[in-house]
C-alpha cells in the first residue's frame, strides 16, 4: 500500500475547497479593499466556472480518487492573478472555454454528437469575441474530435463550423439593422491583427506578468511530464481527455511566447487549460519528491499572488493618496 504524502491528504481533505474559496474571496477584496460592482460579478463568474470546473471532473472522472482539487487549484490561480478579478475579457474567455471543454468531453465515442459539437464551438465564438485565439482552436478541436474523441463525423464537422459561424452572423445582422456595419469590419481587422514575435515584445511585459507566466508555465510543464510517465494507470477515456489538456496547454504557452500582446486573455485561458493536469498532478504524485515540489508550488503560487494583488493594492493606494495630494494643494491658498 502506497503512503499518502501531504499533497494526497490536502487533495482528499473535504475542508479543502471550503478554505479554498475564503482564500479566493479574500484575494479578490484585497487589491481594492472592497467590493465594487465588476469584481462582485468577476467573482460570481469565477465561481460559476468553478462549478464547472468540478461538473467536468465529475462527468469524466479526470482525477481518479475523490477530490475537488480542480476547482481548488482553477480558484486560486485566478485568484492570483489580479486582472482576472473585474468582470472582463479574461475571465469572461476563460468561462466560455470551460463550458466548451464540459460540452466537447461529452461527445465521446458518441455516434451522434451533432448537437453537443454545435453547442461547444458555440462557446468557443462566443468566447473569441473577449480572446480571438478561441476562433483558431477549432482547428485543433476538430482534430481533437477525430483522433482522441473518436467522434468526428460529417455531420458533426458542419455542426462544429455552424456552431463557431452563429455568433458572428448574429453580431453582423445586429450591426446591419443598427446601421453601424463599420463595427463589425473594425471587429473583424482587430481580431485577425497579430503581431510579428519579438523577444524585446516579450522582454517589455511587465514583471509580474513574466513572473506569473514562468511560475504557471512551470507548473503545468512538470504536471505534464508527470501525467506522460504515469498516463498508464487511467483509464483510455481520461487518457484522451488529458491528451486533450496537454495540447491545448502546450498550443496556449506557444501562443503567449509569439502574441505576448494578448498576455491577459491567453493567460485566463492558460490557467482554465492547465488546472485539471496540475490538479491530477498533485493529487495523484506519491513520492517525498514530489510532496518537496507540492511545498514549493505553494511558495511559488503565494509569491505570484503576493506580486499581483500587492502591486495592485499599492497601485490604487498610490492613486488614491495622490488625489488628496493633489486637493489639498489646490485647497492652500497661493
Amino acid at each position: 500500500m502506497r503512503q499518502n504524502r501531504l499533497q494526497n491528504k490536502v487533495a482528499g481533505s473535504e475542508f479543502t475547497l471550503p478554505l479554498c474559496a475564503i482564500a479566493a474571496i479574500g484575494m479578490w477584496w484585497l487589491p481594492q479593499q472592497a467590493f465594487d460592482v465588476r469584481c462582485l460579478m468577476g467573482l460570481v463568474l469565477s465561481l460559476l466556472t468553478t462549478y464547472i470546473v468540478m461538473e467536468t471532473n465529475a462527468q469524466q472522472h479526470i482525477i481518479r480518487i475523490r477530490t475537488r482539487m480542480m476547482s481548488c487549484v482553477w480558484l486560486i490561480l485566478a485568484a492570483s492573478l489580479s486582472f482576472m478579478h473585474p468582470l472582463g475579457e479574461p475571465i469572461i474567455a476563460a468561462a466560455f472555454l470551460a463550458v466548451s471543454y464540459l460540452l466537447l468531453f461529452r461527445c465521446y465515442q458518441r455516434h451522434r454528437p451533432q448537437q453537443l459539437v454545435f453547442h461547444a464551438f458555440l462557446m468557443l465564438g462566443i468566447g473569441s469575441f473577449c480572446a480571438p485565439v478561441m476562433l483558431a482552436m477549432a482547428i485543433p478541436f476538430f482534430l481533437y474530435l477525430a483522433i482522441f474523441l473518436r467522434t468526428l463525423t460529417g455531420k458533426a464537422f458542419w455542426a462544429g463550423v455552424l456552431g463557431i459561424i452563429v455568433p458572428y452572423w448574429c453580431y453582423a445582422v445586429w450591426c446591419f439593422i443598427m446601421g453601424d456595419m463599420q463595427s463589425f469590419v473594425a471587429r473583424m481587422a482587430d481580431m485577425a491583427q497579430l503581431e510579428m514575435p519579438s523577444v524585446e515584445l516579450l522582454a517589455s511585459l511587465p514583471f509580474v506578468w513574466q513572473v506569473s507566466a514562468g511560475v504557471i508555465a512551470l507548473l503545468s510543464i512538470i504536471s505534464i511530464l508527470h501525467y506522460l510517465s504515469t498516463n498508464y494507470d487511467d483509464k483510455i477515456r481520461v487518457r484522451m481527455i488529458l491528451y486533450i489538456y496537454v495540447s491545448q496547454t502546450l498550443l496556449l504557452m506557444a501562443f503567449l511566447a509569439l502574441q505576448p500582446a494578448h498576455y491577459q486573455t491567453t493567460m485566463a485561458l492558460l490557467v482554465c487549460s492547465a488546472t485539471p493536469l496540475i490538479a491530477h498532478y498533485f493529487s495523484l504524485s506519491r513520492s517525498i519528491l514530489t510532496t518537496i515540489l507540492f511545498l514549493l508550488s505553494l511558495l511559488l503560487v503565494a509569491g505570484v499572488a503576493t506580486l499581483n494583488l500587492w502591486l495592485t493594492s499599492f497601485t490604487l493606494q498610490g492613486g488614491i493618496l495622490n488625489a488628496l495630494l493633489g486637493s489639498c494643494k489646490s485647497a492652500l491658498p497661493l
